[in-house]
């Protein structure tokens, strides 16, 4: 027994096979290494999303909010400088009258008249 494991170790086909094992499982190894430090980036890049998506939401939403706004404004100065002056502007819009008022804009817009 003894004299076939010294046999062995010296064989140089044995060690041949030893040595494509052993970089087998050293490159299954760095494989799964690989695998795990993918998905660490993977995981950066999508918290790197989600912060990036979370901030372009909240500044459209400035945006939209300092637009209506806006809108509001130039409302009322329309409505100003279509009164008398000394009245006050009456502020009970209804949708009705709105949703008429946005239909001739737009039909003057369209027409080009």
């Amino acid at each position: 027994m003894a004299r076939q494991q010294k046999k062995d170790h010296s064989d140089p086909t044995a060690a041949a096979i030893e040595r494509v094992l052993k970089v087998e499982r050293d490159a299954a190894e760095q494989l799964q290494h690989s695998r795990e430090l993918a998905q660490q980036l993977l995981s950066q890049a999508r918290d790197q999303a989600a912060a990036l998506a979370k901030r372009a939401d909240t500044r459209i939403s400035a945006l939209h909010t300092a637009y209506l706004q806006k809108v509001q404004r130039d409302i009322d100065s329309l409505v100003r400088s279509n009164l008398p002056s000394g009245e006050q502007p009456d502020r009970s819009y209804d949708r009705e009258r709105l949703v008429e008022a946005a239909r001739r804009i737009a039909a003057k817009l369209t027409s080009g008249a």
